[in-house]
């Protein structure tokens, strides 16, 4: 499709070769960014790169991202008011930003519990001695992620999609009657506003992780096991045994049965033919 040849829009001829080259040039800063991180041990990075490194270096002071697990054993019969205590303190810490991502409590054969939450760092060592006055720890651990590349790059990505938008909205106040090109710039300004809203999403995200921590909570049922549940489970257990067990003898005397048949006859002729070789 060609521009109207009419002296009005002819001016303006300029613009689809420059929003193109425009949009290869994003296409391609990028894919420059994207692939950064993987580049870093051969000691070559972009200047956006390096840039949005040293600015996401000082407006942060961390870019570690921790994941604790801890394992606690508490009583059978204290593992769901332990449970639910647990849970309404996270929900009562509105100042901690405290978070219940999952909650999980079981019972029967193997009781147990799982809380997941996110919190700030500050307040996770006094959540863990609470847990830990449930019961008893038997085992805690602490998974550390750094996010420092992924973190640049994300505002790297940020900054020239920002840009570009900026570039595509000067662009648009000059095409003025010019149709297709007009409607060219209006649909790539939608590409890179969808893609800026995507990366902005990612960018807090990974705020969140770097800010908060995630705690995760299993609650466990071993020492304190109680000492009547062995034979409570036997007693409620019986008549599904008692039942179990006359089925397999009924099921053997079936498969005997026929036996019979053939072993009985078979015991009277070797007698016989004893007997008649003793005479």
């Amino acid at each position: 499709m060609e521009f109207p040849s009419s002296s009005a829009n002819r001016p303006h001829n300029y613009l689809l070769p420059l929003v193109k080259a425009l949009a290869l040039v994003a296409f391609t800063t990028i894919s420059v960014c994207g692939c950064g991180r993987h580049d870093s041990g051969r000691g070559q990075t972009t200047a956006p790169l390096m840039l949005a490194k040293a600015a996401a270096s000082s407006q942060s002071t961390s870019t570690l991202s921790r994941e604790h697990t801890v394992v606690v054993d508490v009583p059978e019969t204290e593992l769901a008011g332990g449970f639910q205590r647990v849970a309404d303190r996270c929900t009562s810490d509105s100042e901690h930003s405290c978070t219940i991502l999952q909650s999980d409590l079981s019972s029967g054969d193997a009781p147990s519990g799982l809380i997941k939450l996110r919190i700030d760092p500050a307040a996770v060592e006094d959540l863990v001695s609470f847990v830990a006055r449930q019961g008893k720890i038997e085992r805690r651990s602490t998974q550390v992620e750094d996010l420092a590349d992924a973190i640049a790059d994300t505002h790297a990505r940020i900054e020239m999609l920002t840009n570009y938008r900026q570039q595509l909205l000067t662009l648009q106040g000059k095409a003025g009657t010019n149709v297709e090109a007009a409607i060219k710039l209006a649909s790539e300004l939608s590409t890179v506003q969808t893609n800026l809203e995507r990366v902005n999403g990612e960018a807090a995200y990974q705020t969140k992780r770097v800010t908060t921590d995630i705690l995760r909570i299993e609650f466990m049922v071993a020492e304190h096991k109680a000492f009547w549940r062995p034979v409570h489970e036997a007693v409620r257990d019986f008549l599904g045994n008692l039942s179990m067990g006359l089925s397999q003898a009924i099921t053997a005397i079936a498969y005997i049965v026929p036996w019979l048949f053939v072993v009985v006859p078979g015991l009277y002729l070797v007698r016989f033919l004893w007997r008649r070789r003793g005479r």
